[in-house]
């Protein structure tokens, strides 16, 4: 069967060792941002388009140093070459968790458990259980990716579950209807565009929302759930990163139709996420129209 290897792979140009580096600097700055979400009422920042590039370039560096690993939803894809692939538990990935962990507000327990961990490895003994093996991270991975990106946690907060960021980024539109920074569409409104968010609802709740509006009639019932970044678009696919997917960062391939958007799967490919929400997206489009609104 011939190779095709994804679109990003092709163009990604940040080499291994940068990704290491941005990866190691983004994390020491990351700790001090951690902070509660203040309250809806205040006002949204208008991000410069620059904020949805970073977060697309910081994804794709993580992703990187991960090892490239990919899902394909498509059908497409026969396989791709994996640069050195890690999971949690390896002592390798061991500075990546710290760094997203450090992104939440009061998980200093989770670091702390964990920090024990690896030293009774170190010293040759055997711990109650492998390294961030016993608790959730993609969330905290989405956390790292925003903060990093730059936004502001009064527009789109840490948090250790996905539903805590959905709620909050859901009613920030309701408040600030067409400033938010992410607006929320169903997942086949539009066409996704890099630096978009897809979730989804999974394990027991798997397909419990088909749209935004259906969550929003439950805002606050904690519900498991599954964010991923866009961070690319071709003919057909899309192309989306998160994390602990497989214990590790890994970029999923979704199938899309001839106008770019999200399509069902092929029968004979692995199922994917039962998408609910496309949030899309505003960063350098809010300034625009504010821009547009004020020389009225």
């Amino acid at each position: 069967m011939r190779l095709v290897v994804p679109l990003t792979l092709v163009r990604l140009t940040i080499s291994w060792r940068v990704a290491r580096l941005c990866g190691i600097t983004v994390a020491l700055a990351v700790a001090a941002c951690a902070a509660p979400p203040p309250a809806l009422e205040e006002p949204p920042i208008l991000y410069p388009a620059s904020a949805r590039e970073r977060l697309v370039r910081i994804a794709l560096a993580e992703w990187e140093e991960w090892g490239r690993q990919f899902t394909d939803h498509t059908g497409s894809v026969a396989g791709a070459p994996a640069q050195a692939p890690r999971t949690e538990e390896e002592e390798e990935a061991f500075p990546a968790l710290v760094a997203y962990w450090s992104a939440v507000p009061g998980r200093e327990a989770t670091l702390a458990r964990n920090r024990a961990r690896l030293r009774v490895l170190q010293g040759g003994g055997t711990p109650d259980a492998a390294p961030w093996t016993d608790v959730p991270w993609s969330a905290a991975f989405l956390s790292f990716l925003l903060r990093a990106a730059g936004y502001d946690a009064t527009d789109a907060p840490s948090a250790e579950a996905h539903w805590v960021l959905v709620d909050h980024l859901i009613a920030r539109e309701t408040r600030f209807p067409g400033r938010a920074p992410f607006a929320p569409h169903a997942p086949s409104a539009r066409p996704p565009q890099p630096g978009d968010l897809l979730c989804a609802t999974r394990g027991a709740a798997r397909g419990r929302y088909a749209r935004p509006q259906d969550r929003a009639a439950e805002a606050g019932r904690p519900v498991p759930m599954h964010c991923d970044v866009v961070v690319g678009v071709r003919e057909g696919v899309v192309e989306a990163i998160g994390g602990n997917l497989g214990d590790a960062v890994r970029l999923i391939l979704l199938p899309t139709g001839p106008d770019g958007r999200l399509i069902p799967a092929p029968a004979d490919v692995p199922p994917p996420p039962a998408w609910f929400v496309l949030f899309e997206n505003r960063a350098g489009r809010a300034l625009a129209i504010a821009a547009r609104d004020a020389a009225r």
